[in-house]
């Protein structure tokens, strides 16, 4: 069935992929591909499947430190301004398990540093050194939350700068 908007349910009857929710051709569920969800495809091969742009929640942040408990729910990229000061995080909170978080420097004046199983924040941050990390030019790490804690999956990165 349908309507003026273009907005219209199907079920095929057949048990297998049974509802088919689609507005004017840009999102498909439970479509011909089973438990598949496309946004901007009619034709989803991947549980998602996007044609386009995706976009991320951004946080911004600038503070000096150390900084535990620095929340960071529902945020994909943490960018951190260090223009007027060094920042320190010991750990974070709100993170989900399978949440990637990238943790971006953006100014090459002070430094930014994650502390290593520091243990005062609600989540603590595992680093691949097993010891501090910081970054003093541009650059950041990239970090997994098994929803406990959080992991690297990088080495920070950032050449030294003047500061």
């Amino acid at each position: 069935d349908s309507n003026d908007s273009g907005f219209f349910i199907t079920y095929d009857g057949t048990g297998g992929a049974e509802i088919e929710i689609k507005a004017d051709g840009d999102l498909i569920l439970n479509g011909s591909n089973g438990d598949n969800v496309g946004i901007g495809t009619d034709s989803p091969t991947t549980t998602l499947d996007v044609e386009g742009t995706v976009s991320y929640k951004h946080t911004a942040f600038t503070t000096a430190g150390p900084t535990d408990n620095v929340d960071v729910s529902d945020t994909t990229v943490l960018e951190v301004d260090t223009s007027s000061n060094n920042v320190t995080i010991g750990g974070f909170t709100g993170g989900v398990q399978g949440q990637i978080l990238y943790i971006v420097k953006t100014d090459t004046a002070n430094f930014i540093q994650l502390e290593h199983n520091e243990g005062g924040g609600s989540q603590d941050i595992f680093l691949t050194s097993g010891s501090d990390d910081r970054v003093v030019g541009y650059g950041g790490w990239t970090l997994y939350c098994n929803g406990t804690s959080w992991f690297a999956l990088s080495n920070p990165t950032g050449a030294a700068d003047a500061g």
